[in-house]
């Protein structure tokens, strides 16, 4: 029992995911202080308050809090959005770089353009 549970932790989707957690909260915080120090000021030089929770209700009902949690969640997303952007043009060079052919596929792709030229020979006869 003590070896499957080895296995099942150091398998690399295990620690891809717990690689990804510690990052996504490390992550959040900053997203968190863009939004609190940053954006949410300049919204407030807009509106005049960035209060949401408690300036936006409606007999009881918070609907400002609702706001501010879509508000969050739109930075949040866009943040990410551009980060996997800026990521992905920095890897992918690095990628295309040490993407080499497969052995098989380089014999397959011979073994189709010889079959075609077979045939082709065989159609001019």
């Amino acid at each position: 029992m003590w070896q499957e549970f080895k296995d099942f932790i150091l398998r690399g989707n295990v620690l891809d995911l717990a690689v990804a957690v510690v990052i996504g909260a490390a992550f959040g915080k900053i997203i968190d202080a863009l939004v609190e120090n940053i954006i949410m000021p300049s919204i407030a030089l807009m509106f005049g308050n960035t209060d949401f929770a408690s300036d936006w209700a409606y007999m009881g009902i918070t609907y400002g809090v609702f706001i501010q949690a879509v508000i969050d969640f739109l930075i949040i997303a866009a943040a990410i959005f551009i980060f996997i952007k800026v990521i992905n043009k920095l890897t992918r060079e690095r990628f295309a770089a040490e993407e080499t052919e497969d052995e098989q596929l380089v014999l397959l792709r011979e073994i189709r353009d010889a079959l075609v030229r077979d045939d082709e020979n065989e159609r001019q006869k």
